[in-house]
């Protein structure tokens, strides 16, 4: 959409709003680290790696963390391509991998999507064919197979025995995992055992002596703070990292632990404090910068979410105006209204700005998305549409007739249904639309915008919900006695956020 932003418009932007976003949650924290979390998100859709473009591994990471605390990685996207775009664009070389096929696999499965065809790749194929005959193992590192165990059995597809025997016979004497190739020869550490312990639960394998071992490694991993170091003995003193600690926490809600369990309460405390100002978490203490990978895998922790996480019905692919209503992060040159997570830019902004802003339109409630065709925003009280040539004065854009829209099946009503003229000095008639306009509404009306704003009147006054109002082509106009003696104690009805409401309602 290309529009144009006048230099005026620009500096007028110094008065926007830049309250912090509020979307509720038991879990402050948790919110907290979500916020974050999105307000990382590359405009491909994907989260940055070490060299600062997007990389599918930690993408994936993050697309669970979303799915484990309740909101589909379809809809989180910065104004462009979603998280599950971005993986879709990269599956074809990422799962050439088994680590990276397994990693996919649960992303898909939590977010609603088939992973038998994710971006056109069969996932779980790519899984099976690692499959080596003769050891059972996907992948001689026992935390790339046990990612490979959890993929299926995310997947809900049958995992042969002799690869969950495998992962079993990996286990070391200490009852740990080792990331490496070859056990015992390399070191256990938390991350790759609790990885091993989720896959076995999931494998049916809950209070096997094999995971009862697993568990007692991650008990001896546990400090006094309550964090998790990766390796036992490793550091004199020890001490415990945001990734580990939450692997570990999710191992021990897979066996069983009750998140009131000392140890996990102990283990979600110590990620509680590890977080920083910004909402992020830091990767351990003595390196107090935010760290998006911590983050991301520390999130389903924080939602007290095991591996795999489970699936959603209500997620899945959803339709642009769905993906639009999600909040996105600031756009460069644009108003970004933290108060619902919402950009403004060029045209539609210029309009809103010239034309009655927040006070007549409200809050953007959407970002731009195509409706029906057309480049459209939704507000609070209306609904923008740009007709690219149309009327070039009002920055080419037009107000949607959701007045109508909303009223259309009451056509037949006694105060939608023609009416006679009302022969006061103080009204007008319509014959467009056969109705009369008076009073207030009529000053209003006339004052503030008039036919190109809010359209003909296409009801008389009637008084729902105890309050009097007025239809028109574009909008609602309500009666609010005392409260807006400026305006004739006239405001626009919530029109635009009651069709988006309705929307959500009939899906």
């Amino acid at each position: 959409m290309q529009r144009t932003i006048t230099t005026l418009v620009l500096a007028s932007l110094l008065w926007l709003v830049m309250a912090p976003a509020a979307r509720g949650s038991p879990n402050p924290e948790l919110t907290r680290a979500v916020d974050w979390l999105r307000s990382q998100q590359q405009p491909d859709g994907g989260f940055a790696g070490a060299t600062g473009a997007s990389e599918p591994g930690i993408t994936a990471d993050a697309a669970l963390a979303f799915a484990a605390s309740g909101i589909d990685p379809d809809l989180v996207a910065a104004g462009g391509p979603s998280i599950i775009d971005y993986l879709r664009t990269t599956a074809g070389d990422y799962a050439g991998t088994v680590v990276g096929a397994a990693k996919l696999t649960p992303v898909a499965v939590a977010s609603g999507v088939n992973p038998r065809d994710f971006g056109r790749v069969d996932l779980l194929a790519r899984i099976l064919a690692h499959l080596d005959q003769t050891t059972g193992l996907f992948d001689p590192q026992p935390a790339n197979h046990a990612f490979a165990i959890l993929a299926l059995e995310a997947a809900r597809e049958p995992v042969p025995a002799a690869a969950v025997d495998a992962l079993i016979a990996a286990q070391a004497m200490d009852g740990g995992w080792s990331s490496g190739q070859q056990q015992p020869a390399r070191r256990s550490d938390s991350r790759a055992t609790a990885l091993a312990i989720q896959a076995l639960v999931a494998a049916g394998k809950r209070g096997s002596t094999a995971v009862d071992r697993g568990i007692g490694y991650l008990l001896a991993a546990q400090t006094d703070d309550g964090s998790f170091v990766s390796q036992v003995g490793a550091d004199v003193p020890a001490v415990g990292d945001a990734t580990s600690t939450a692997l570990a926490t999710q191992a021990m809600l897979a066996a069983g632990e009750r998140a009131t369990s000392d140890t996990v309460a102990a283990g979600i405390a110590a990620l509680e404090r590890l977080q920083n100002d910004s909402g992020a978490l830091r990767a351990r203490d003595d390196v107090p910068s935010d760290s998006l990978l911590a983050t991301a895998q520390a999130v389903p922790a924080l939602a007290l979410q095991p591996l795999p996480i489970p699936a959603r019905p209500d997620f899945g692919r959803r339709t642009a105006m769905e993906r639009a209503m999600q909040p996105a992060s600031p756009k460069e040159g644009c108003a970004y209204y933290a108060a619902t997570g919402h950009n403004l830019c060029a045209g539609f902004l210029s309009y809103w700005l010239a034309y009655g802003g927040l006070a007549v339109y409200g809050y953007p409630l959407t970002e731009e998305f195509v409706e029906n065709g057309r480049t459209v925003q939704y507000f609070e009280r209306a609904r923008f549409e740009w007709y690219p040539g149309m009327a070039p004065e009002r920055f080419d854009v037009l107000l949607g007739r959701i007045g109508a829209e909303q009223a259309a099946d009451r056509a037949g009503s006694p105060s939608f249904a023609p009416a006679e003229p009302i022969q006061r000095p103080d009204c007008l008639y319509f014959p467009q639309t056969h109705h009369n306009l008076c009073g207030g509404f009529n000053e209003y009306w006339q004052r503030y915008g008039a036919l190109s704003v809010y359209g003909y009147p296409i009801s008389e006054e009637i008084v729902e919900n105890g309050r009097t109002v007025q239809y028109f082509e574009r909008a609602r106009l309500e009666w609010h006695p005392g409260t807006a003696w400026s305006h004739y104690d006239v405001l626009v009805g919530r029109l635009g956020d009651e069709l988006l409401t309705h929307s959500r309602e009939v899906k």
